[in-house]
């Protein structure tokens, strides 16, 4: 790892490809490898959530492909059409905790 205060790479965050990382502490610059994230062994709890979110996701993008889908679930959740893409993974994993199919609201608002 190494620390660096070159004017370049003054403010400079994220990666470069899957090899350098560059993150900031304070005012300087640290510059290290990609993590190697290939050996981690995820709990039962962390993989359902990791199944929730990408059906979550898998149903959010069908909504938003759908206009009809869409306008009612904008309605139906109260929010801006920018805000709606959160809000609907908002609204999945909170009916995945509850124990009901996702999207069975029976019409009611928050």
């Amino acid at each position: 790892m190494a620390i660096s205060e070159n004017l370049l790479l003054k403010k400079l965050s994220g990666h470069l490809g899957n090899q350098i990382v560059f993150k900031q502490y304070g005012d300087k610059t640290v510059v290290c490898k990609y993590p190697d994230m290939s050996k981690r062994k995820l709990s039962p709890k962390q993989q359902r959530v990791n199944e929730i979110m990408e059906e979550a996701n898998d149903n959010a993008r069908g909504i938003l492909a759908d206009e009809e889908l869409r306008n009612a679930a904008q309605l139906r959740l109260n929010v801006t059409r920018n805000k709606l893409y959160t809000a609907l993974i908002k609204d999945y994993f909170k009916t995945a905790q509850s124990g009901s199919a996702p999207g069975d609201n029976n019409g009611q608002n928050d």
